[in-house]
């Protein structure tokens, strides 16, 4: 009998002959055939063949032998997982062995046929002689089941048989838990909360939460290490929709443990209303257009369109002098932010707050900002620049726009005096308006003001002027033409427009002329008043003269006259009658600018007059020439000439003196 299994086998290792022998004395012999023909593997042996004769036993031979193959075996081949909750798991341990003697061996699991509720890990690979390849094999059952069933899963080796395995277990229901986490939050804000784990076992968890519910969120893994108590989990409540109908949101969270138990957790939120995505206050100018961008996000990962509402809060209701608007609608991309541009403009001072919703007509989600304007006084609507001469006027105009359906009435005002305007300015309804005004300065300079129309229905409207006054062209010439020693006045006319009296200072350049040092000139009008000017010549040499007068006053500003001269020698005059006996006194003046000799001389020495006087620059004197009768005692009137005349004249060599005829009359 042999001691190997495998040579128990028929024909693996035969004799031959198998039945009983005979052996002749002296020297007998027979041939015995040992056959050696496995089918598997069989280990090194030695099996001893032994001889019986009449009795006795005795050894015969030692047969020695192996057969090399392959040998490849599981150490278990039928696993019982028992029972498993559902949506969890449970794993156990499988050990593949070599005790062949041939080369590398290459397996593979028929991975397909654990499926749905079973898997093999790994699943293909390579085994040496000797050694041995663990496979974690797991339990994941997905429906409630008492009796779950795989037999023959096979496992491909190459040059030999296939391994099978036969894997048994049930799926049983979560157990109930009446532990509920409650979340609260906004819509599309977040809630988070920690849930405290703790591992008792010798191994660790490597665990795959099962999370329940499109609002909750939380780590993919999570790692218990053995014993380790408390472990926190966070899960996140972030909800994209508000509760519908007051019905909170359901969701639940399952660790599965690798006991094939599990811990379950059930949870509910509360999405309420969004707040504010942003509360904006502005400072805007009256009359000025702004526009607010208004940054809208796109929850979701899909495109959205929001349908956009402005609610007006304050006043309660805005009138046609004010606006706020914007586009009805607006299209967001997927996970994308867009602006949008809200429009304001007013007339008026005033507070102005609105609530601006964006609602997705389809789902009903909303977000809204509050915003408020404060409409403050504006600023120049324009700059005017008006450029003109003195006492000269230029016209402008403002257009105003009326956007109201009834007629508007402004208040006009300037605290410029060269501006005059209407006191006030009506603007048909819904309609434009021309305010035409004039600038007439007095005085020469620059100078800025402000021109406002002001309106309870439309605020006011500012203009900024930059008013420029050049100096004006000179008035009318005046021209004078005398006698050396006499004068010429003329009178000459200004308008005066300021609006009150005024006192104009006169400077002339010129020592031939000569007016008043002050001039009086009355209130004007719109149109001015006239104001005469007595203006006199009285050369003081002979010739051409120029000079101007100059006419100034604070208030109505400078006029300049220009005033040419023409100084001829005088003529003779005459005659002078005198009676005999008496004298005469004839009037001559010093016209030239300093004390001056003259002498005086006459013809006929019937008349008689002193012979030299010095007189005082522009005095005026009387010459006394006395007429003694006729020598020849003849009543016949006797005529001579007095002729006067100065150094400074015969210094100039013109020759000039003043002849006056001169007739005595005896009675």
């Amino acid at each position: 009998m042999f001691t190997v299994p495998e040579l128990l086998e028929s024909k693996v290792l035969s004799l031959s002959p198998s039945s009983d022998i005979t052996l002749k004395p002296k020297g007998g012999t027979c041939s015995v055939e040992v056959t050696f023909s496995p089918q598997c593997r069989i280990p090194q042996f030695a099996e001893e063949v032994m001889l019986e004769c009449m009795g006795l036993l005795r050894s015969f031979f030692v047969v020695q032998g192996c057969c090399q193959g392959i040998e490849v075996s599981l150490d278990q081949d039928h696993i019982p997982f028992g029972a498993v909750v559902q949506r969890s798991q449970a794993s156990r341990r499988i050990l593949m062995q070599n005790t062949g003697d041939t080369g590398v061996r290459r397996f593979k699991w028929d991975s397909k046929s654990f499926e749905p509720d079973f898997s093999i890990s790994p699943v293909e690979g390579y085994i040496c002689p000797g050694m041995e390849v663990p496979f974690d094999v797991t339990f994941h059952p997905c429906e409630l089941n008492p009796d779950i069933h795989y037999e023959s899963l096979q496992c491909s080796i190459q040059g030999s048989e296939a391994l099978t395995l036969t894997l048994l277990g049930c799926c049983v229901a979560v157990p109930m838990t009446k532990e509920v986490m409650n979340f609260t939050c906004q819509v599309r804000g977040k809630h988070t909360q920690t849930i405290m784990l703790s591992n008792r076992s010798n191994q660790a968890w490597n665990l795959q939460p099962i999370i329940e519910g499109e609002h909750w969120k939380g780590p993919e893994f999570l790692l218990v290490e053995a014993h380790q108590q408390n472990k926190p989990y966070e899960i996140t409540y972030r909800p994209l929709s508000m509760n519908a109908e007051n019905k909170k949101h359901q969701g639940s969270i399952f660790f599965p443990l690798p006991d094939g138990t599990g811990l379950l957790y059930l949870l509910q939120g509360t999405a309420e209303p969004p707040k504010s995505s942003g509360t904006i206050v502005r400072e805007v100018p009256c009359k000025t257009t702004y526009t607010e961008l208004l940054p809208v996000s796109n929850w979701l990962n899909k495109p959205q369109r929001f349908h956009v509402i402005v609610d007006v809060i304050k006043p309660e209701k805005l009138d046609v002098t004010t606006t706020l608007k914007g586009l009805d609608y607006m299209e967001v991309p997927a996970s994308a932010r867009k602006d949008y541009k809200l429009t304001f403009f007013s007339y008026k001072e005033g507070l102005f707050s609105a609530k601006v919703t964006f609602r997705n007509e389809g789902t009903q989600e909303y977000l809204f900002y509050l915003v408020t304007f404060k409409a403050i006084p504006s600023g120049p609507v324009s700059t005017i620049d008006l450029v003109t001469p003195v006492r000269q006027s230029t016209c402008s105009s403002i257009k105003v726009e009326n956007p109201l359906p009834s007629l508007v009435a402004f208040t006009t005002d300037c605290r410029v005096p060269d501006i005059s305007l209407p006191p006030q300015f009506v603007v048909p309804a819904a309609s434009p308006g021309v305010l035409m005004f004039e600038f007439q300065p007095l005085k020469v300079g620059e100078v800025s003001g402000r021109l406002v129309l002001q309106s309870s229905d439309l605020g006011s409207f500012q203009y900024d002027l930059n008013l420029k006054a050049t100096a004006a062209r000179p008035e009318k010439p005046l021209y004078f033409h005398a006698m050396l020693g006499s004068s010429q006045s003329i009178t000459t006319k200004f308008i005066n427009y300021t609006r009150q009296r005024t006192e104009y200072t006169s400077k002339i350049d010129g020592s031939d002329f000569h007016t008043d040092k002050m001039i009086n000139a009355p209130p004007g009008s719109q149109g001015g008043a006239e104001v005469s000017v007595d203006v006199t010549y009285e050369p003081y040499q002979l010739g051409e003269s120029r000079a101007t007068l100059l006419l100034s006053s604070p208030i109505g500003g400078e006029y300049n006259i220009p005033l040419f001269g023409v100084s001829v020698p005088p003529k003779p005059q005459g005659p002078f009658q005198i009676k005999a006996g008496s004298n005469t006194a004839i009037p001559f003046k010093n016209v030239f600018l300093q004390h001056t000799a003259f002498t005086y001389s006459v013809e006929n020495p019937a008349f008689t007059v002193k012979a030299v006087e010095t007189i005082r620059s522009k005095k005026s004197i009387f010459i006394t020439v006395s007429f003694e009768g006729n020598p020849s005692g003849s009543k016949m009137p006797v005529t001579s000439k007095l002729v006067v005349s100065c150094a400074r004249a015969s210094g100039m060599g013109a020759g000039i003196s003043w002849v006056y005829y001169l007739k005595g009359i005896t009675p």
